[in-house]
Parts: structure tokens; C-alpha cells; sequence
């Protein structure tokens, strides 16, 4: 991993003072952002655009569904505060997720994310400032705990973002994987080193497509083990079983899950959501796909046009409609 001016041994140090490294943490109360909010529709996003630009009213499916925004480094900041005056004029609660954890991608130099430990801590000051008395939940660096390069140096900076959103109001959400990554023994290990006592909770199923099912019972035990945390689920691309071998990038069979919902009826789930923006590319995966991040339709095509929560009449409609490709 990258890092920045924080050594091994003052990590650890640090992580002892942040979270309490003998599993004995005072968890703070929680605060249940979600129940009783309004989700919010971005006008502004990749599918509305789109929709937007090509007269492509099969999109309303998915460009007139509430879903997350990504903050994916500074310059996204920029278009933060005209999102968070559209939430208060609808009174509605904004949903965050902050992406930008040095080595965020596990490659070194490489990785992508912040340049060292410096600068992701001035970003997470930086989001701070621009939330103001905006409330937000925060979804906080997904994959960035499961991932195989995560150590001390890594769960002493979410440890620190989390205190630091969670001191100016914010709803924290610490990234906890899927159920196939890790076990929730080894889950609840290292949310402890990243702040969770801090947190509302985790999410789970972040741009994955596990069942809501089996996200749903893995984060019940999951959530034993960490102060009854509540749980997020992304229901944005699990409308079908998820592929056999785990194929994570651009699978060709996949489907819109259930539309985002406050009022869930599972235990310990604080709602179903549309963290990952359905039709956003996982990557160039060998079949002429777009960047990562990137809208291709030809995805929200799949994705409408399979899913089983849409009525017949919308999948229809989008499986007819004349996309790009690539």
C-alpha cells in the first residue's frame, strides 16, 4: 500500500486510540437517519443526462429512481452543493459515498484514490466544509475494508474520516463487502479497526449482485458482532441470482433489484438502496465496455429489460430500444 507520513507502528498506535483495539469499544447511539426520509431523485445524474440528451424515456426507470452520488475526489465537490440545495428544497436526505482512500484499487502507485494520507484527510476535511448543515449518510469507501491490502495504516484513516463525518452530524456507513469476500468474524474485525462504533452502521452488496437474501443474512451476523449496527443494502443490480463464478465485471445477464425503500421490513436494515448507479460500466472487460464509472446504455438496457421488480410494459419497451454499443 501507499502511504502517506503515518509509519506501521504509529498506525497502530493510533488505531489502539481511535477505536479501542481490545474489542471493547463504546458504541455511539444510533440515530436512524433513514426512517421517515424522503430519498432523493438526482436530476443531475449519468441516466438523467442521457435520457435527457436522446429522448429516451425507457430510461425513466432508472434516471427517476432515487440513488446515491459519488464523490470520487475533489473535483466532485464542485457539483456537490447544487445536490444538497435539491435536497433541502424537497426535503429529502442525501446519500453519499466518498471513494477516494489512497491505494483505493490495492495496485500501489497505481491504485488510484488520494496521493498519500495527507491528502485523503484533507479531502474528507474538505467534504466536511461543503456539507455544512447539510445531513447526509455517508457511505464510506467501498471495498476499501474487504480489500486483500487492507492493514493498520488504512483502518486508522477510515477511523479518523468516520470520527470526523460523525462529529459534524453526518450518518456514517462504513463499506463491510459482500457476503462471498469475507466471513463476519474477519468483517467485524476490521470494521472495529475502521471506526464502526463511530458509525450507523455498514453496507452491504456495494456495486455486487448477492441476493438481498443472503446480504440481508450476513449482515445479521455481521451486526452481532458490532454493536447491533444497522445495515444498507444495494439492491441496484441483484434482480438476478448472481452469476455463478462470481463474474464481478459487466456480466452479460443482470437486473435492476428492488427499488430503493426507508420502510424495508428486515431486521437491522436501515434501507434498500441504489448505491451503485445501475448502467455505470465496472471497467473495460474485454467486450468493447466503457471505462469504469462511465453510463453505457447498452447496460441499462440489460438491466431494465431483465428486471423482474419493473412492470412487463417497461422491459419491454427498454429491450426494443437502439443503444450504442459501446
Amino acid at each position: 500500500m501507499r502511504r502517506g507520513p503515518l509509519s506501521v507502528a504509529l498506525a497502530v498506535a493510533l488505531v489502539a486510540a481511535v477505536t479501542g483495539c481490545g474489542g471493547d469499544e463504546e458504541y455511539a447511539p444510533l440515530r436512524h437517519p433513514f426512517r421517515g426520509a424522503t430519498l432523493l431523485v438526482d436530476d443531475d445524474s449519468p441516466a438523467a443526462h442521457w435520457r435527457d440528451d436522446h429522448d429516451a424515456r425507457w430510461l425513466d426507470s432508472i434516471a427517476d429512481t432515487p440513488q446515491a452520488r459519488w464523490l470520487t475526489g475533489p473535483a466532485d465537490l464542485t457539483d456537490l452543493r447544487p445536490y444538497l440545495e435539491a435536497a433541502r428544497a424537497r426535503g429529502a436526505l442525501p446519500v453519499l459515498v466518498l471513494y477516494y482512500v489512497p491505494n483505493r484499487d490495492c495496485a500501489g502507485r497505481d491504485g488510484g484514490g488520494a496521493a498519500d494520507a495527507e491528502a485523503y484527510a484533507r479531502f474528507i476535511g474538505r467534504t466536511v466544509a461543503v456539507l455544512g448543515s447539510s445531513r447526509a449518510a455517508v457511505v464510506l469507501e467501498p471495498d476499501a475494508v474487504a480489500a486483500e491490502c487492507f492493514d493498520d495504516a488504512r483502518g486508522v484513516l477510515l477511523a479518523d474520516a468516520t470520527r470526523r463525518l460523525a462529529d459534524a452530524g453526518q450518518h456514517v456507513y462504513l463499506d463491510a463487502g459482500h457476503p462471498r469476500w469475507r466471513t463476519p468474524e474477519e468483517m467485524a474485525g476490521r470494521l472495529r479497526r475502521s471506526g464502526v462504533a463511530r458509525a450507523e452502521g455498514f453496507a452491504v452488496n456495494v456495486a455486487n449482485r448477492q441476493s438481498t437474501a443472503d446480504s440481508h443474512r450476513w449482515g445479521l451476523r455481521l451486526s452481532e458482532l458490532v454493536g447491533d449496527r444497522e445495515m444498507l443494502i444495494d439492491t441496484s443490480r441483484d434482480g438476478l441470482p448472481a452469476p455463478p463464478d462470481d463474474q464481478w465485471c459487466n456480466p452479460p445477464r443482470q437486473a435492476l433489484g428492488q427499488p430503493p425503500t426507508t420502510r424495508p421490513g428486515l431486521a437491522r436494515v436501515a434501507a434498500l438502496l441504489w448505491i451503485k448507479n445501475p448502467g455505470e460500466s465496472d471497467g473495460p472487460c474485454g467486450r468493447g465496455e466503457p471505462v469504469a464509472g462511465v453510463f453505457w446504455p447498452a447496460q441499462a438496457r440489460t438491466l431494465i429489460a431483465n428486471s423482474p421488480w419493473l412492470p412487463p410494459a417497461a422491459r419491454r419497451t427498454a429491450a426494443g430500444a437502439t443503444v450504442p454499443v459501446s
